[in-house]
């Protein structure tokens, strides 16, 4: 319906325009975006999180060597230029322009190749059935509609293809704990919904955000076999008060229990599944 093509429309407009405003990490990694320095305080700070280790098995880029490889939300183009690295055919599209931009100075940067393109999730400028791997890390929590994101992955990954996606987490520590603390303890919290903190995780003025739990993902990856989850993400931070007096041995072991991130790892089954665009 027209009305609901406005709103979709107008909610898009948003969360392009608050991303426009502030790329990812830029109000966390103190160097410019786009340049060398940027770059490696953020690849450090991710690895603190993200070690090389976990993301070379979670994408698995050992097997992905003349593969074609879609990163869907590609940032500042860290895992771009992982696959790029691992010999892959690289392709990475952003809903803006800045990341793009961002993108193609770390391939610079770090003289690797790939193609970048500005594009909606929801609209994906390529032929079906055109890529074997396509991931996503903590993008699709973020567009107005998912299950249309979701159809058009399933649409372009080959039949039998591999669907790596982050999102946040509905069952994690931070959402069923730290929030409803925050919620009464902070001043600048207090009053807040639930739903109103989750879009805060990335700035105050974050229009859009969302948490799901293994069932609700399981739902929304429906033309998907042979789904793996893995949880992770638990920092000092995320612990109000206590948190920097807990050893890190003990934070990790949490993480992969009731952590922030929320990883599934699948494959395309052969029939289309879902709501086409």
């Amino acid at each position: 319906p027209a009305g609901v093509a406005e709103t979709t429309a107008a909610a898009l407009q948003s969360v392009r325009a608050f991303w426009e405003r502030q790329p990812v990490a830029a109000r966390t990694v103190p160097p410019e975006p786009g340049t060398p320095e940027f770059f490696d305080r953020y690849d450090l700070l991710r690895e603190e999180n993200e070690s090389q280790e976990f993301s070379a098995s979670l994408h698995e880029f050992g097997d992905t060597a003349s593969t074609r490889v879609l990163d869907v939300g590609c940032g500042n183009g860290y895992v771009v230029e992982r696959f790029s690295r691992a010999e892959a055919s690289s392709v990475g599209i952003d809903v803006t322009r800045r990341a793009v931009e961002i993108t193609r100075a770390r391939l610079r940067v770090r003289k690797r190749a790939g193609d970048l393109l500005q594009s909606d999730a929801e609209r994906l400028p390529f032929a079906d059935a055109s890529f074997d791997h396509v991931c996503s890390m903590g993008v699709l929590h973020h567009v107005p509609v998912p299950e249309r994101a979701i159809a058009e992955i399933h649409r372009v990954l080959r039949p039998g293809g591999r669907l790596i996606l982050m999102m946040y987490h509905r069952n994690s520590w931070i959402y069923r704990v730290a929030m409803p603390l925050r919620r009464l303890l902070s001043p600048r919290h207090r009053g807040k919904s639930l739903e109103r903190l989750v879009n805060e995780v990335d700035g105050d003025a974050n229009p859009l955000g969302r948490v799901y739990s293994r069932g609700e993902l399981t739902a929304l990856l429906s033309g998907f076999v042979a789904l793996e989850f893995s949880v992770g993400q638990l920092g000092p931070g995320d612990v109000p008060v206590f948190g920097r007096f807990l050893p890190r041995a003990l934070l990790r072991w949490a993480g992969r229990r009731v952590g922030w991130f929320l990883y599934v790892k699948g494959r395309r089954s052969g029939l289309a599944q879902g709501v086409r665009p």
